[in-house]
């Protein structure tokens, strides 16, 4: 079957004209679900600086299509949020006469260097032809906690907020108490890198939501509510109450077969964790996953701890 490619300019989600919106979807075909990815344009007095490359370079051609207006004066910057597939495979696409600074934390670079990152791509291009263009290209400037961009007239601060991936960050703009959170969190359900990722993805959750934005945009999920942010904690919270509750029972370590059914052991179903969502979740199949890892690795976080 056929795959689905799809591009978009989505309008009113950031609530300020200045910071746009752009989506790309992904399906292998008509019967798997679709992958929706966001990325944005900040378009400050200085810079334009684009945030995520999407799925391929030509991805970013519409993108910079659609902003091309504003380049005249100001700088072009690009910022990868870490270093997955749907967040970078459009990066070779700022070279030559396009080239531009990528901006990202020192892991992200790190990880888009190793074999794995590259044989993901090869599978990929020998399956697809929408990523026949793509070429792995790391950012080439990196920090690791904090990186701030003064844009004139908006705040940029880059932030490290771990938990998805090592590598992840978060991008705050006080001038409009916006927060981008990429796949800091995300709707319905965050995914969790692995068991030792457990405390931080707590922290970052934690220090993102004591910036007390006023709309959260992620890379995934197609809101801009807060709502996403503090459900996200304490969805977790409510993993590792029922994790430490399971083991102050039973202390021990699980199976691997165990494992497997982790959300079983802990008594709470994907139907549950999502039941008082404002919405319903679009891919049941994919978050219904994410769940279970999740609480997988809760519980191997929480038997580490006894």
């Amino acid at each position: 079957m056929a795959y689905i490619k799809r591009f978009e300019s989505v309008k009113g989600l950031s609530g300020d004209e200045r910071v746009r919106v752009f989506r790309s979807a992904f399906a292998e075909s008509e019967e798997k679900g679709l992958m929706e990815v966001d990325a944005y344009a900040i378009i400050t007095r200085d810079y334009v600086v684009v945030c995520d490359t999407l799925l391929c370079p030509e991805d970013m051609e519409a993108v910079l299509g659609e902003v091309q207006s504003e380049l005249a004066g100001r700088q072009l910057l690009v910022v990868n949020s870490h270093a997955d597939w749907d967040h970078t495979w459009g990066n070779n696409y700022f070279q030559g006469r396009h080239a531009a600074p990528i901006i990202a934390h020192a892991s992200c670079r790190e990880r888009m260097l190793t074999k794995e990152a590259q044989e993901g791509l090869d599978e990929y291009q020998k399956r697809f032809d929408c990523f026949q263009h793509v070429v792995l290209r790391p950012p080439m400037l990196t920090f690791n906690d904090l990186l701030t961009i003064e844009g004139g007239d908006l705040t940029l601060q880059l932030l490290h907020t771990p938990g998805h991936q090592r590598d992840q960050v978060s991008l705050w703009i006080p001038e409009l108490r916006l927060l981008l959170a990429f796949d800091a969190a995300e709707f319905p359900l965050p995914s969790l890198e692995s068991a030792q990722a457990v405390p931080l993805m707590l922290s970052s959750l934690e220090r993102l939501s004591a910036l007390q934005p006023e709309r959260v945009l992620c890379g995934h999920g197609k809101r801009n509510s807060i709502a996403t942010l503090t459900g996200n904690l304490a969805y977790f919270r409510e993993i590792e109450r029922r994790a430490r509750l399971l083991l102050s029972h039973s202390p021990r370590q699980f199976t691997e077969d165990e494992l497997k059914t982790a959300s079983n052991l802990l008594g709470f179903s994907f139907e549950e964790a999502i039941a008082t969502l404002e919405e319903p979740c679009e891919d049941d199949e994919f978050y219904r996953w994410v769940h279970n890892q999740n609480s997988r690795h809760m519980l191997q976080w929480v038997s580490q701890q006894q």
